[in-house]
């Protein structure tokens, strides 16, 4: 009679995970420090500098690392050092048409949703009152944040699993180019109602859905609002 094998026992069945979370929380500090210019492009990243600032061992800054140079936001590697990417005009158009993209789709689900009552917009307002308070004070950090997660609850109410991790994946590349003038108004309280002027076209598709072309050129217009100001006045 064969002898059954013994079920694996729960470390077995599931390995020690690494710190992810941690690891995780150190990039999006290095992320947060390139978008507000602490870091500036071609700026030497050292472990044992963030090490000292952070307060935390070398191995998760180390793997803070490689996943930063895996985004392409940090350039060189281990054995040469790493260095804070040039963020130059191509890479930041691919960056802004995949986010164009993909919130679109998102935009479209989260409408839906908030339509049938299965989320509340009211989510969007903590991020809008975030930016708000931001502006009074001047804390640009802030306002870079309260901007990413006024367009992370857009994600968070579509339930669109797969769309959402993709947007997740260039989120920190997001935040970075949110900070470059082209992209974003300097005056913080200009920020918050531009915010709050798009909030107000969402609660209006809620009540008549437009085509996802209409939803496209909405954000479209609201992402690069700056740039497309400058070109009216040019022309």
């Amino acid at each position: 009679m064969a002898v059954k094998s013994p079920a694996p026992t729960a470390t077995e069945a599931f390995p020690q995970p690494k710190r992810l979370l941690l690891t995780d929380s150190i990039a999006d500090s290095i992320a947060e420090a390139i978008s507000t210019r602490h870091l500036m492009p071609g700026d030497r990243v050292v472990e044992t500098t963030l090490a000292e600032r952070l307060g935390v061992s070398r191995v998760p800054i180390r793997e803070a690392l490689r996943v930063l140079h895996a985004q392409g936001i940090l350039t060189g590697g281990s054995h040469k050092g790493y260095r804070v990417a040039d963020f130059g005009p191509e890479t930041t158009q691919q960056v802004l048409e995949v986010r164009l993209s993909l919130e679109t789709f998102l935009l479209r689900d989260a409408i839906a949703n908030w339509k049938s009552g299965a989320e509340d917009i009211s989510a969007l307002q903590a991020p809008l009152e975030m930016m708000k308070r931001a502006a009074k004070v001047g804390d640009v950090r802030a306002s870079l944040l309260a901007d990413l997660e006024f367009h992370r609850a857009i994600c968070q109410a579509s339930h669109n699993a797969l769309t959402s991790a993709l947007w997740e994946a260039i989120a920190r590349h997001v935040l970075i180019i949110f900070n470059f003038e082209r992209y974003r108004d300097k005056n913080l309280s200009a920020v918050a109602r531009q915010h709050k002027d798009f909030l107000t076209f969402i609660e209006g598709q809620i009540n008549k859905p437009a085509s996802m072309e209409s939803l496209h050129d909405a954000l479209e217009d609201h992402m690069l609002l700056i740039e497309r100001s400058r070109r009216r006045h040019v022309g």
